[in-house]
């Protein structure tokens, strides 16, 4: 397993809590992604969301699989690119209705006509299940703690 706390943590202004990615600096993101990658961190966080997707009683990989394969048999997709494009798309929009719900003039919560049929022909969503997403943070938070030192002070 790797290393978990890298010889050199990246120091980080605790200002940086505010940053966007626009203003992070590229020099310190680019450290804190090689440190991530180096040491582990990466890999551990893709198992965690992966292994939180299986978990999910949801059972999200499968809803999206019968998502990808209902649009290739009916036709409406083709080719794998623009069915990647089509499910992202779809998974989106449904995580975006899930988190902002808005209405639209016929007082539905967005486009039904893309939200995917479960088994039995009844809608299921393709947002990501929220227990998925607070996991996936916890241990994002969890790798990034062990890899940068936050400097009280706001110096580098």
């Amino acid at each position: 397993m790797a290393n978990s706390n890298p010889s050199t943590p990246v120091k980080v202004p605790s200002s940086a809590a505010s940053y966007s990615n626009g203003v992070l600096d590229p020099d310190m993101r680019s450290q804190i992604n090689t440190i991530l990658l180096s040491d582990g961190h990466a890999t551990k966080i893709q198992e965690a969301l992966l292994h939180s997707l299986h978990a999910s009683p949801s059972n999200w990989p499968t809803t999206l699989r019968s998502h990808a394969l209902s649009l290739l048999r009916s036709g409406e997709i083709s080719t794998y690119p623009e069915l990647l494009r089509r499910v992202l798309s779809d998974v989106r929009a449904e995580s975006d209705v899930s988190v902002h719900p808005v209405s639209n003039t016929n007082g539905t919560n967005g486009d039904k006509s893309k939200q995917a049929k479960g088994p039995s022909g009844d809608k299921v969503s393709l947002a990501i299940p929220q227990y998925v997403i607070d996991e996936a943070l916890r241990v994002t938070r969890e790798s990034l703690e062990n890899v940068c030192e936050v400097d009280e002070n706001g110096n580098v």
